[in-house]
């Protein structure tokens, strides 16, 4: 697989990408807390915090504003990123974060943490290595069924 060939959604709007790898650790977190407690409030914050992300402003996400507060105290330059990208994989995110919800909810626990456990290991190579999955996914599964191909530009 040649990872340099890889395509990714492409918007105007840009944010940092440090502010968004410690927001998507924080949800590393708040889903290791719900694979080891396996209580659901965890994994509900989680496909919450997904759930606005992808489909509102991320401003309004309250672990990106936790993670905004953090990098700004430390005053680490910015970085920025594409959001299109980050919005795909919010859209992944929170299909999972649900899925592992409700399975755990109707009492599939066993269903609900592998289902969590794959997306905290997604979620980790995306904040720790800066490795998306999600663009990965697109690639492969949306891109060849999008029709106006010309304005997508393909990641060096």
């Amino acid at each position: 697989m040649k990872i340099q060939g890889i395509v990714c959604p492409i918007s105007i709007e840009k944010i940092d990408s440090k502010v968004s790898r410690l927001t998507v650790f924080l949800n590393v977190i708040l889903m290791g807390f719900f694979i080891y407690t396996k209580n659901p409030v965890f994994i509900g914050v989680v496909a919450a915090d997904y759930f606005i992300r992808a489909t509102w402003k991320i401003e309004y996400s309250p672990l990106r504003y936790i993670a905004f507060s953090i990098i700004s105290a430390l005053k680490l330059p910015k970085k920025p990123i594409n959001l299109a990208q980050k919005v795909f994989a919010s859209r992944l995110g929170v299909v999972c974060a649900l899925t592992s919800l409700i399975l755990q909810l109707l009492g599939y626990t066993t269903g609900a943490l592998i289902v969590a456990g794959i997306l905290m290991t997604l979620s980790f190579m995306d904040s720790v290595i800066n490795f998306c999955v999600g663009c990965i996914i697109y690639n492969y599964l949306v891109y060849p069924f999008y029709k106006d191909k010309d304005n997508q530009i393909p990641v060096k």
